[in-house]
């Protein structure tokens, strides 16, 4: 009798019998894990979305805040994203990219935040604030209404008949929305006769000047003067000149910064000669000409 070989079969059946067992069993907890991971996404209270809350916005509406978020957790195409809904809180980003920002020019920046506890994903934007006006072309004839905030400048500024195209800019520089033509002291608005018009999420002046602009327009600020317009007629001059409401015409030079001008401004402010005097003269670096 051959018995050997017919115990030996049996013991290869017994293995593979096994083995499928094992196998079996594997593909059962991977699919208990999978099921369990699948609802816990999905299903589960945990990632639940119950409220959004947007913060610090007074000129954006918060549903444009919110769709621009929703946007942002989009624009990658990730197929595993774009499965869920935003009711999860693992669809929303941490944050809204500076690329998706410039959709819209009056945020400044934007973060957001997912209480779990609360179900609660809470976004936290940052206006840019006006900083002044900048058309990019001569003054109109006729003089408009001053202005507080942005948000009013359909009703508070008198529109002309000019083409001139003229934007809001923060203290950055950067231009973020359209605006009418102005003047007045409430409101410092800058003629701009020496550049092409630009347009919203743009600077208002290069580099290599910008950052010494936005140092004379805070000495202007902070001295108190009050300023009919600010004009920059030949950008090869690398020269700003402030007309003032009362007193003489002062020059700026846009080659460095005017911060040291402005304790001698306010000083000549204090004389009660200052109304006649014809021109404050700020372009020689730290030497100050008037007459």
């Amino acid at each position: 009798m051959q018995i050997a070989p017919y115990v030996s079969d049996r013991k290869k059946k017994r293995k593979r019998i096994r083995a499928y067992f094992f196998i079996a069993l594997g593909l059962v907890i991977l699919y208990g894990i999978f099921f369990i991971v699948q609802w816990a996404i999905f299903h589960s209270p945990i990632f639940r979305v119950d409220n959004v809350v947007v913060q610090g916005n007074s000129a954006v509406a918060s549903a444009d805040v919110i769709a621009l978020a929703e946007s942002s957790a989009l624009s990658d195409h990730n197929i595993f994203r774009a499965a869920l809904t935003f009711k999860n809180m693992l669809l929303w980003p941490d944050h809204i990219p500076s690329s998706e920002l410039q959709l819209v020019p009056q945020l400044a920046s934007a973060s957001i935040s997912k209480d779990f506890f609360s179900h609660t994903v809470t976004i936290a934007v940052t206006e840019r604030s006006p900083f002044g006006i900048w058309c990019f072309s001569a003054p109109p004839s006729g003089a408009g209404m001053p202005v507080a905030t942005p948000a009013q400048t359909s009703t508070a500024i008198s529109a002309t008949s000019g083409t001139a195209p003229c934007y809001w800019f923060d203290d950055t520089g950067t231009i973020f929305e359209k605006a009418g033509e102005t003047q007045g002291s409430l409101v410092y608005v800058v003629y701009d006769r020496a550049q092409a018009p630009r347009g919203l999420n743009q600077q208002v002046l290069s580099s290599e000047f910008l950052p010494n602009f936005i140092s004379i327009m805070n000495v202007l600020r902070t001295s108190g003067l009050g300023v009919r317009e600010i004009e920059l007629n030949d950008l090869a001059l690398q020269e700003v000149d402030v007309p003032t409401t009362n007193g003489p015409t002062i020059y700026f030079s846009l080659q460095f910064p005017a911060d040291e001008y402005l304790p001698v401004i306010q000083k000549l402010m204090l004389q009660p000669a200052f109304g006649k005097l014809q021109y404050i003269d700020c372009r020689t670096q730290n030497r100050l000409f008037y007459k």
